[in-house]
């Protein structure tokens, strides 16, 4: 038999040849994922996600240590995870914040807190740069890019978790109204587009959806939903959708079976683009190719811990051979606690490993031809569409929230993965079969780095309360007038954002602003 053409590796034991590419798509039927093939092998390879961390605990400094600590270890993309309180618009020192600061995630309510967390990261070798900040878009992208520009790192691509409409059914950080929301979300994109700021200045979520019980399936069709209601937007405000596009990354999400996990991140190349072909009238090979991350789960257990490695392992392989272009592991430690560095930096060697040493990232598009993946890929493009035909027959993403059917689809899917381990449908290892509870604590770990978080709350608030003798309260107040000005009409909330957080002021202080603008 004679050897294929041009093989693009023969890095294995048996120096098999691994051929770049293997399939043509010259089905018409297929041309999304054409598109997506070409855009990809644009380059030599190695066909891998960056490797993404989600992190933030505690103090500023402690993050900035573990950020510098994961970066060295090869992370190049870094998505902050935020306290709980930061998330909601509070201040470290408000009465509601007690006992909460720092331990969900950093706690970051002043530019000086972000510009402290990112001070240890060598941003020329860093891919990107970003945080959670739903509900307070504006205040998160304006940490992002005022740090971003006062490091003269241009370069460095935006990866910024603002979505809030699910954040009503999901999350449960809302703050604002949903038109509310709609409009913080959408300034973020406009001002992206506007000041040329490469990356993603939104990341439309089906993960948490996920996770609270809609499935892959409908999250996929749910968060599609809100994104068309962001891209409307953004379009009659006048923006051209492949502009849009360009500013717009995905997070979708299967963490029960590999297989079904590579097809759901092709599938969801497919049906994004043909919506926005047909809603928009924009061609498919016109359209900037879909942004994809993932988040590497699996059937994490509390009881064994170690065993959740594999676990992840397999998740990570999946979300590779679907081809995202971001990718976070979870810690093996997840399911007891925020992971440990330990465990963060183990999650990170997992997505090397399977990136560089075992074929995963070889070739563009690893399961091309397989006949089981082109039925799960019908499969999963069939009920994806007969779900956001659901969703529109209820008035579409807005009007499907606020008359209960998104929470209704949420409930109606929460417990499907339980009710499977109980009656046998589906097998845990080291839960409903080969249960050795005697022999848990072969599987514990050893999991460090336990955090006293009612030193850090107390250091974080002393920490503001310097911050805020120190500034110039004048200004302050002059910069969240502005602010609160901008809210009232309709420019972009992002220049008076950013001027008011250079001038001192405090999440918490740009929340009320914005808050009493809109209630104008």
């Amino acid at each position: 038999m004679a050897e294929p053409p041009d093989p693009g590796t023969w890095a294995n034991d048996a120096q098999v040849p691994i051929m770049r590419t293997y399939a043509s798509y010259d089905s018409p039927g297929e041309l999304p994922l054409r598109t997506w093939s070409q855009e990809r092998t644009r380059s030599p390879g190695p066909y891998r996600p960056r490797f993404m961390v989600y992190s933030g605990l505690g103090s500023p400094e402690a993050t900035a240590e573990r950020l510098s600590v994961l970066q060295q270890l090869g992370a190049e993309s870094f998505l902050l995870a935020a306290d709980l309180p930061s998330q909601l618009g509070y201040d470290a020192d408000h009465e509601l914040a007690f006992a909460q600061v720092g331990r969900a995630g950093v706690s970051c309510t002043t530019l000086d807190d972000f510009a402290t967390i990112a001070s240890r990261l060598d941003l020329d070798a860093a891919d990107s740069l970003g945080m959670l900040a739903n509900s307070v878009g504006h205040i998160g992208l304006a940490m992002v890019v005022s740090v971003l520009r006062d490091r003269g790192a241009t370069g460095v691509r935006l990866v910024m978790q603002n979505d809030p409409l699910k954040e009503f059914t999901a999350r449960g950080t809302e703050i604002h109204t949903p038109e509310q929301a709609l409009r913080i979300a959408c300034d973020c994109v406009a001002y992206a587009i506007d000041e040329d700021i490469p990356g993603a200045a939104i990341t439309v979520c089906s993960n948490h959806y996920d996770v609270a019980g809609a499935g892959p399936v409908a999250a996929v069709a749910l968060a599609f939903a809100n994104g068309l209601v962001y891209v409307d937007e953004l379009v009659r405000r006048g923006y051209e959708v492949a502009d849009v596009l360009g500013k717009m990354m995905f997070f979708l999400n299967e963490r029960s079976d590999v297989f079904v996990s590579a097809s759901l991140f092709r599938t969801a190349r497919v049906l994004w683009a043909e919506l926005v072909r047909d809603r928009y009238g924009l061609a498919v090979e016109r359209q900037p190719v879909m942004t994809v991350m993932g988040y590497a789960h699996g059937l994490e257990s509390a009881d064994e811990p170690l065993v959740n490695v594999p676990r992840v392992t397999l998740s990570v392989l999946g979300s590779m051979m679907g081809g995202v272009d971001y990718l976070c592991a979870t810690g093996y430690d997840e399911a007891l606690r925020i992971p440990s560095v330990d465990a963060a930096a183990l999650a990170l060697r997992t997505m090397q490993v399977v990136g560089y040493e075992h074929g995963a990232t070889a070739s563009h598009d690893p399961l091309a031809g397989s006949e089981k993946l082109a039925a799960l890929d019908e499969t999963l493009a069939r009920q994806v569409k007969e779900e956001m035909l659901r969703i529109e027959d209820n008035g579409g993403a807005l009007e499907a929230l606020r008359n209960g059917y998104i929470s209704q689809r949420i409930d109606d899917g929460r417990g499907i993965r339980q009710r499977q381990l109980e009656e046998g449908e589906r097998d845990m290892v080291g839960g409903n079969v080969l249960s050795s509870p005697q022999h848990r604590h072969l599987f514990a770990g050893r999991s460090a780095g336990e955090v006293d978080f009612a030193a850090v709350e107390q250091q974080v608030r002393e920490r503001l309360k310097l911050h805020k003798e120190s500034r110039d309260n004048e200004a302050v107040r002059a910069a969240l007038d502005l602010l609160e000005r901008a809210a009232a009409g309709t420019d972009n909330l992002l220049p008076p954002t950013i001027a008011a957080l250079k001038a001192g002021a405090t999440s918490q202080e740009l929340v009320t602003a914005t808050r009493a603008g809109f209630g104008r």
